[in-house]
């Protein structure tokens, strides 16, 4: 179902990155919906990659969306089955990108349910987590874990970088989401190094570098506190994003 107005309700969903009205990685998207819909629902989704790129094409032709631009299709499954599909308004980027913004973080102790899958639960956290950061002056949220361990969610997981390691907190192959594998594939296909670890707070404030990936690409923090971080390697791993996209 394509849609203009979302229904209310629990759901699962997927951040499908498009250009010019084509979806990005349709398949992966796919793949990581049947996995939390079995698991969360007890639902085997019947769609197959061919048809959510048929169905996005058809909602951005409906759109007009521009033919050079990126625009995010927002997938959302429900309990009932029901799918469905709206887009954004276009992206000011074209692909997969180093966004000009660098935002001032800050820890908020908010970890969602099932971090690992990307539940209506996780995206909500994400927002009250973010809306505590702003009311204390901040632009974002590092959500930590009782235990002193960052988050790393779904849809916008956490890298740190320290020298040339990139690293980030461990997840189920079946669970890994479409961002995360290309962080990872871009690391690999560079002479960085990708290492799977669960990251504290300490190596936060230790690292050269933290930022996190979604559907628009890479956004690099620019500090907590009084620490400041670098974004060279956000740089090298945008661009080595996109370039393993096609």
């Amino acid at each position: 179902m394509l849609c203009g107005r979302f229904s209310e309700g629990a759901y699962i969903f997927q951040n499908v990155h498009t250009f010019g009205g084509e979806a990005r990685h349709a398949a992966a998207h796919i793949a990581l919906l049947c996995t939390a819909a079995r698991r969360l629902f007890g639902l085997d989704v019947r769609i197959s990659a061919d048809e959510l790129r048929r169905r996005i094409a058809r909602l951005a032709e409906a759109c007009r969306t521009p033919s050079r631009v990126s625009v995010r299709a927002i997938v959302r499954l429900y309990p009932t089955g029901t799918m469905e599909i709206a887009c954004d308004e276009p992206s000011i980027y074209a692909g997969y990108v180093l966004r000009s913004l660098r935002p001032d973080a800050l820890f908020v102790r908010m970890a969602p349910p099932l971090p690992s899958l990307p539940t209506s639960a996780a995206e909500h956290t994400r927002l009250m987590a973010d809306a505590l950061a702003h009311a204390r002056g901040a632009h974002t949220a590092i959500m930590t874990d009782g235990e002193g361990y960052a988050v790393s969610e779904s849809a916008q997981p956490l890298f740190a970088v320290s020298g040339y390691t990139v690293m980030t907190p461990p997840a189920a192959a079946a669970e890994e989401s479409v961002e995360r594998r290309l962080v990872r594939e871009a690391a690999r296909g560079t002479d960085l190094t990708f290492a799977e670890r669960r990251i504290t707070i300490d190596d936060l404030a230790a690292a050269d570098e933290i930022f996190t990936a979604d559907h628009r690409g890479i956004t690099s923090v620019a500090s907590i506190g009084s620490k400041h971080y670098m974004p060279i390697i956000a740089e090298r791993i945008a661009a080595q994003i996109e370039e393993i996209t096609f």
